[in-house]
């Protein structure tokens, strides 16, 4: 309650000073030029009176809460494994199966993970072909395609 009453009460009793100071100082040229100067030096201080309480203000009141929606925070989705053999590139030639080379590289989530020496060469009715053997892919940590019949 006392707060509410500073500031008037020092202003009060700083302006009856001046007032009092400038009556009972003769006016010569040298008081008048420090009587300017306390003028000067009394307004710059109440400016800075006068921001202060500005953000002691600012300070003190309630936050403002707007009614904000929490953002969405997606889940954690389990990592999916990336050596999938894909069932489209599956064939099986009467002795040898495996998956075509070409078929995979095109259409695995990440071609540089195939691992090199399960590379077969197989000689077909069609001509020589490159496949992946499936227990050398599966010895390397790739699994069949969800839904796979050969």
């Amino acid at each position: 309650m006392l707060d509410r009453f500073t500031k008037p009460i020092s202003a009060l009793a700083l302006s009856a000073a001046l007032a009092l100071s400038a009556v009972t100082l003769p006016a010569t040229p040298a008081r008048a030029t420090d009587a300017g100067d306390i003028i000067a030096g009394v307004a710059i201080l109440a400016i800075i009176g006068a921001i202060a309480n500005e953000a002691r203000a600012r300070n003190d009141r309630p936050a403002v809460t707007r009614n904000v929606e929490p953002r969405h925070v997606p889940q954690h989705t389990p990592p999916r494994n990336l050596r999938v053999a894909p069932a489209q590139c599956f064939r099986d030639f009467g002795a040898v199966r495996g998956y075509l080379a070409r078929c995979m590289q095109q259409n695995v989530a990440r071609p540089g993970l195939l691992p090199p020496e399960c590379i077969v060469r197989v000689n077909t009715n069609r001509g020589p072909r490159n496949l992946y053997a499936g227990r050398c892919l599966h010895r390397n940590g790739w699994e069949r395609e969800a839904g796979f019949r050969p």
